[in-house]
């Protein structure tokens, strides 16, 4: 199952009340349904889903509102293997539905009393995302939610009851349908817990979770890798010089704090700075800070290369 449709169906589990059916059905009716001119004077309308959970839910609603309803229940094959057979409503002689619900009038007359009331604005956009919403799965990184609707007018009250959240949903045009979106992850969160979304989105946060601690360990991995290969090619060119030193330069004339480094940066070509200044106090008791020994280390680079300049010897091997 996607992780759209677990949303999804989460929500038709929530128990409502006779009003909140009547709000719920009237968003699935505006955004669910197709509604197509059977005759002159009447409509049929039209729903469709791969989900028997949500058929269920839509035929509960229809039901609860008008107990003698008359309606077609079927089902139709896709002829594909990968795709889920679809559950078709449909609904003969609907005008009174039509007439009932405003399903023709642009503005419908309770709009203002679902924006005002802070629980109807749930239930309308928890129903209308069960029909024409997704959310992609957050095992990914691309966060997006949105909701793809046909009527202009629709896009914008449901943009408007969503950013009534100061949630900055966004409208967006996809060849004739109207997509409002979410892409910010923490605001997809919040929407769909808003909606009553509590499953879903307990799992959606643990994967977010787990997929940023595998994120830092790998940026961690990736960052100590780049460290150690910089102090094992300092590593290896301080050695070249100190090498050619002990070839070339008179050693007695080198101070013994300078031998010293030399001695031990050779001895552990791939310990870090850090390191080589703990080796310093345990087996020398030069207690000395890291700054201290670079100036060393640079100090040892210096006289390597004035020494070359003077024997005109550039053999650094």
């Amino acid at each position: 199952m996607s992780f759209a449709l677990e949303v999804k169906e989460e929500l038709t589990r929530l128990p409502l009340t006779l009003g909140e059916e009547l709000i719920a059905l009237k968003a699935i009716l505006h955004n669910g349904f197709e509604l197509n001119l059977a005759s002159f004077n009447d409509f049929k309308l039209l729903f469709q889903t791969k989900s028997n959970p949500i058929m269920r839910y839509v035929i509960k609603l229809l039901t609860n509102i008008h107990p003698n309803i008359k309606y077609n229940l079927y089902q139709k094959q896709i002829m594909r293997f990968d795709k889920p057979n679809l559950y078709v409503l449909e609904i003969n002689n609907a005008i009174n539905l039509v007439e009932e619900f405003e399903l023709l009038k642009e503005e419908p007359n309770n709009k203002l009393e679902i924006y005002n009331e802070d629980n109807y604005k749930k239930i309308y956009l928890r129903a209308s995302f069960i029909t024409s919403g997704s959310v992609n799965d957050p095992k990914t990184s691309n966060y997006h939610l949105e909701w793809c609707l046909q009527n202009d007018n629709e896009a914008l009250f449901i943009q408007s009851l969503i950013n009534s959240y100061d949630l900055n949903a966004r409208i967006s045009k996809r060849k004739e349908k109207y997509v409002i979106y979410i892409k910010d992850r923490d605001g997809i969160c919040d929407l769909l817990r808003i909606i009553g979304v509590n499953v879903a989105v307990f799992n959606m946060e643990q994967d977010i979770i787990k997929r940023n601690m595998i994120a830092k360990t790998k940026r961690e991995i990736n960052f100590d890798i780049a460290n150690q290969s910089k102090t094992n090619n300092a590593s290896k060119n301080i050695i070249r010089y100190i090498k050619y030193l002990e070839k070339y330069y008179p050693l007695d004339d080198l101070d013994d704090k300078l031998k010293i480094v030399m001695k031990i940066r050779k001895e552990n070509p791939e310990s870090s700075l850090v390191e080589l200044c703990k080796i310093l106090e345990d087996e020398y008791k030069q207690k000395i800070t890291k700054s201290c020994l670079n100036h060393r280390l640079r100090k040892i680079k210096e006289i390597a290369i004035e020494y070359s300049k003077k024997r005109n010897n550039n053999d650094w091997n």
